[in-house]
């Protein structure tokens, strides 16, 4: 894997920023695990070889079996996975892929495995995660 360009340098302060949103939300009340599993899938489906990479790492560091990693892109049919996760997995999907028509009813879904905080939450980090593969697409040449 090439770098095209240094994003950390060249926009520092904007990196360092969604850096630090990413910290936190590490320390979130969803738990490192389970946001390294939503990571994944969101970087599988923006096709991110370098974060697909990154949080598969993190994800084992982080105690998620490479069972349950593998298994992530057929997350809908595996029994490796609660309802909670597959209720989040349909949530990022849904919200990466832009399928507005979908969120009420994901929402009403969530609704009934997570708080209102949590639900705010796995929001956010479906959104930083997006914000990360695009810059990992434009930084990085995986060819």
């Amino acid at each position: 894997m090439n770098i095209r360009f240094d994003v950390s340098a060249l926009a520092q302060p904007a990196y360092q920023g969604l850096y630090a949103v990413s910290e936190t939300l590490a320390a979130s009340s969803l738990g490192g695990g389970f946001k390294h599993l939503v990571d994944l899938r969101v970087s599988q489906i923006n096709t991110c070889l370098f974060c697909q990479n990154l949080h598969s790492d993190w994800g084992r560091r982080d105690g998620v079996s490479q069972e349950r990693l593998d298994a992530v892109a057929g997350w809908a049919d595996s029994a490796l996975f609660t309802a909670a996760e597959k209720a989040a997995f349909a949530w990022a999907e849904a919200l990466t892929r832009h399928q507005e028509e979908r969120v009420p009813a994901l929402l009403a879904d969530l609704r009934s495995h997570f708080s209102e905080q949590q639900v705010a939450e796995l929001t956010m980090i479906v959104a930083v995660i997006n914000a990360w593969n695009r810059v990992g697409i434009a930084a990085y040449d995986h060819g």
